[in-house]
């Protein structure tokens, strides 16, 4: 789906609904993330994307602020489409009020915030209201992509990462190398639907479980080596989360007493010589297997699956090959984002629905 907006704005009409506006680190992550918990209604920019509601949108790993009552404009329209904006969504005129801005996409030359800010400033002050920049009681956000204009009054005041830098792979009492970092986790989770009974079937320290848990999500984890296991209780306690954990082989989870699971989430050990060797595309086939066995209907599974850094290759394998083995083991790819991690390493998350048997 490309951005509606391509440079005229006359024939585009907003809609009453929300602007939400994205971090900038991954674009098409942002709209898949929204459009999973909430629903895209138009994608106005790669970065801003108009929704009926931010309910959801609580635990985005993506998300950088929302706009309530949005309004749309060009840099040539501004005072009439703002003056207009301002008539039909009137603010409390005994509170004080700024403007703040903020460039999203594209700089056009001669395009300056500060002096978008204060034309709106005036049409404020026109309109009977007290500006005041410092400590304002309310707020107008503007957003700047080229000579395009979009704003609205913000609702948070900070992005939605509530305790990530606590909860980092880190700061954890059992660590290793690459366990995965919340931002991850928390991607997988509200791309599957963030709907239980949730299954890690390659738990490794816990990234999963703790993100998971901590949402109210029923989940269990399993994980081949007794020192993972242990590891990750360590850091379900640390987490003050609760989570299922079994010692056990993803290849035979209908062994392990696992029914019903309506999401699938896990991160690999790519650091395994397992998967660069030759057995790798029969042992993946064999965990996709076993995940269908143990999965309701249109279960929804995201992995995170290590690839080149250019990630042509993933898991050392094209990727038609990896399309054939989930389709094989009865689940189909409905999303795929490439992932850059280093100059060595790169990640490629996919999402993909259980199909009938």
């Amino acid at each position: 789906m490309e951005p509606v907006n391509n440079g005229d704005l006359s024939a585009f009409h907003m809609e009453k609904g929300h602007l939400v506006l994205g971090s900038g680190w991954h674009p098409s992550l942002f709209r898949a993330e929204v459009d999973s918990l909430t629903g895209v209604i138009k994608i106005l920019t790669p970065r801003i994307v108009l929704t009926n509601s931010s309910s959801g949108l609580d635990d985005s790993a993506t998300v950088d602020q929302i706009l309530a009552q949005p309004g749309i404009g060009s840099v040539s329209t501004l005072s009439n489409s703002f003056s207009e904006w301002l008539s039909d969504n009137p603010l409390n005129k005994n509170d004080s009020i700024a403007v703040r801005w903020s460039r999203h996409g594209e700089r056009k030359p001669g395009v300056k915030g500060i002096e978008l800010a204060k034309e709106m400033g005036g049409i404020l002050t026109d309109a009977g209201y007290k500006i005041e920049l410092e400590n304002p009681e309310q707020v107008i956000e503007l957003l700047i992509d080229g000579e395009e204009l979009y704003w609205g009054y913000p609702l948070l005041k900070e992005p939605p990462r509530k305790g990530w830098k606590e909860r980092v792979a880190t700061q954890r009492p059992f660590f290793k190398p690459v366990s995965l970092d919340p931002r991850h986790a928390r991607l997988m989770l509200n791309l599957a639907g963030t709907k239980g009974p949730l299954l890690d079937p390659m738990c490794g320290t816990g990234g999963v479980l703790i993100e998971s848990a901590s949402s109210g999500i029923e989940s269990t984890g399993v994980d081949l080596d007794p020192e993972m296991v242990a590891g990750t209780l360590q850091n379900l306690e640390w987490s003050d989360t609760k989570a299922r954990v079994i010692c056990g082989d993803a290849t035979r989870l209908s062994e392990l007493d696992i029914t019903g699971i309506r999401m699938v989430c896990f991160d690999p050990p790519y650091g395994r010589n397992a998967w660069r060797s030759d057995s790798t595309p029969e042992l993946f086939s064999s965990v996709l297997d076993s995940l269908h066995s143990v999965c309701n209907y249109e279960a929804v599974m995201c992995c995170m699956l290590p690839s080149t850094p250019d990630g042509a290759l993933v898991m050392g394998m094209e990727w038609q090959d990896i399309e054939k083995l989930f389709s094989s083991a009865g689940w189909k790819i409905d999303g795929d984002w490439f992932i850059p991690v280093h100059a060595s390493l790169g990640r490629r998350l996919v999402r993909a629905e259980r199909l009938q048997s």
